[in-house]
């Protein structure tokens, strides 16, 4: 039996008047790298009710333009047409008891409100960063949805094949193979108002590191690439400083990893009626996206975020607290939120889905 050092029959008996040291708080474990809602422009859309519309252009006046001679008679034209868009506000809310038990008891080291504010924050934004992504609600979804960045880019209905040139390069298809780089560049030029950022997964986002740092690029046949012969990879790039790091940049824009894209299945979210992009279940792939940000309610082009609903200048969410709960004893609180993603031309949002996690292809 272990001696107590004195005074004390065991050390048992000693370490009952002890209690060991516990650190306050909570270390995070549950990490998500690259929330969208962390990178896209937000805008408090204050007095617009649950919709907010905007106006596209649909016909332009450049074939009104016409050739005249000298003494002709002129025509009168008439042919401006929009197109009208509209977006609605989505709820989503996380509410949560706080114990006055567990409050009053065990209350003396941790702040248990401030705890369960701080990861109920954590949920909220890291749901719709999710939905900013997923959300659908043209597509098979919910009415309880807005459309996120997959359905926004599905209205552009059936996806061009790695191939063919056809309907819209906003909207390819890389056909469960690597990714490659010739589609990157083409979506790159569809989308006319720039790229701020290329999202990836990290799946993909590795392979761009293998592909600059030791693997090469692959030709259709699956040999690399002698970069010495082929030309060198100067498209992919980081400073001096950053070597052995991931790989930043695709022809001068960011490339972006987030954990907020996830592993999907493949041929669903093409735009068809009750198709919208699926999580994995069977036939594992990959999507990216081009972005172009800005402030639709400022008549930006770009894609934002649009919340509303709160009464601060710049809160994301609303706070209610309740000091006692009926039938519980216990006070409570709820945070919610209304918001909805805005895209104000659809040249700046594309993508390119059924992306194998497979090596990259010049």
């Amino acid at each position: 039996m272990a001696s107590s050092g004195g005074h004390w029959k065991t050390l048992a008996e000693a370490q009952k008047l002890t209690q060991s040291h516990k650190i306050p708080g909570v270390i995070e474990e549950d990490i998500k790298r690259n929330n969208p809602l962390d990178r896209i422009p937000v805008a408090q859309a204050a007095g617009t009710g649950l919709k907010i519309e905007w106006l596209r252009e649909n016909t332009t006046t450049e074939a009104a333009v016409l050739e005249a001679a000298v003494g002709q008679q002129l025509v009168w034209g008439e042919d401006v047409e929009y197109t009208e868009v509209e977006s609605t506000l989505r709820y989503l809310y996380i509410q949560r008891k706080l114990d006055r038990y567990v409050q009053n008891i065990y209350g003396t080291y941790n702040d248990y409100k401030a705890q369960a504010l701080l990861e109920c924050e954590k949920g909220l934004k890291r749901r719709i960063g999710d939905r900013l992504i997923y959300a659908d609600t043209t597509y098979g979804g919910t009415p309880t949805q807005f459309d996120g960045l997959h359905a926004l880019v599905a209205e552009r209905s059936t996806p061009n094949s790695g191939s063919v040139v056809a309907y819209s390069d906003l909207n390819l298809d890389q056909e469960d193979s690597g990714l490659s780089l010739a589609l990157l560049r083409r979506m790159i030029d569809a989308m006319v108002f720039g790229v701020d950022e290329i999202l990836v997964p990290p799946e993909i986002g590795i392979r761009f590191d293998a592909a600059y740092g030791e693997y090469g690029f692959r030709t259709d046949t699956g040999e690399a690439l002698q970069t010495i012969v082929h030309g060198d990879i100067s498209l992919l790039t980081r400073g001096m400083n950053e070597i052995g790091r991931p790989v930043l940049f695709f022809m001068g824009i960011p490339i972006v990893r987030t954990d907020y894209l996830v592993d999907e299945e493949s041929n669903t979210g093409t735009g068809a009626t009750s198709n919208k992009r699926a999580v994995y279940t069977s036939d594992r792939t990959f999507s990216i996206f081009g972005v172009k940000y800005g402030n639709v309610l400022e008549k930006d082009p770009g894609i934002c975020f649009a919340y509303g609903g709160t009464e601060g200048e710049g809160d994301l969410y609303e706070l209610w607290t309740w000091d006692r709960l009926e039938d519980y004893n216990a006070g409570g609180i709820r945070l919610d939120s209304y918001g909805t993603v805005l895209l104000g031309s659809t040249k700046c949002l594309a993508r390119i889905h059924d992306v194998d996690n497979s090596a990259i292809t010049a």
